[in-house]
């Protein structure tokens, strides 16, 4: 079963690595060397200009401050390792990875959840015992659909007209 996170973690690096490098939006690239807590909070400081990131909660700005410090440090590690790309910052530097899986992969709804919202079927078109049902029906006659239109000669030929 450790299968499974470790897999997670390489489709999100994958991903992480796929969104910074094809965004016209990758903003300042790190560099290897450690950081002070005022480059830190200075380099924080323009990335949220530079992405319109604003926050209303109590003590949101600071929470997404270590997200970020976080995502910084990682960042850094994979560069130092020379590899044959570069990570840098995004819009989404402030965010975890379970909420970018949540906001950004898609979510699979709880089943609970989806059977309390699914809706009953309607039974207004089923069979009831001792209904006559006619042998044909001519669809044409309810107007349900259109009847058959001469096509011409344009070689798209439909078996049926809208």
């Amino acid at each position: 079963m450790a299968i499974l996170p470790a897999i997670s973690t390489l489709l999100f690096l994958a991903l992480f690595v796929t969104l910074s490098s094809s965004s016209p939006d990758i903003s300042i690239l790190t560099s290897s060397s450690p950081r002070t807590h005022q480059e830190l909070e200075s380099l924080y400081e323009s990335w949220l200009v530079r992405h319109g990131k604003v926050y209303n909660g109590i003590g949101e700005k600071e929470a997404r401050f270590q997200i970020f410090k976080d995502n910084l440090r990682f960042i850094d590690e994979q560069n130092s390792m020379k590899r044959t790309y570069r990570l840098g910052l995004n819009k989404f530097a402030d965010l975890t990875n379970e909420e970018y899986r949540a906001k950004f992969l898609g979510t699979t709804p709880d089943a609970k959840r989806r059977v309390m919202k699914a809706k009953a079927a309607s039974d207004r078109y089923a069979f009831r015992a001792g209904d006559r049902l006619p042998g044909s029906v001519d669809w044409r006659t309810t107007g349900a659909v259109n009847p058959v239109k001469d096509q011409g000669y344009c070689g798209n030929y439909r078996s049926f007209e809208f």
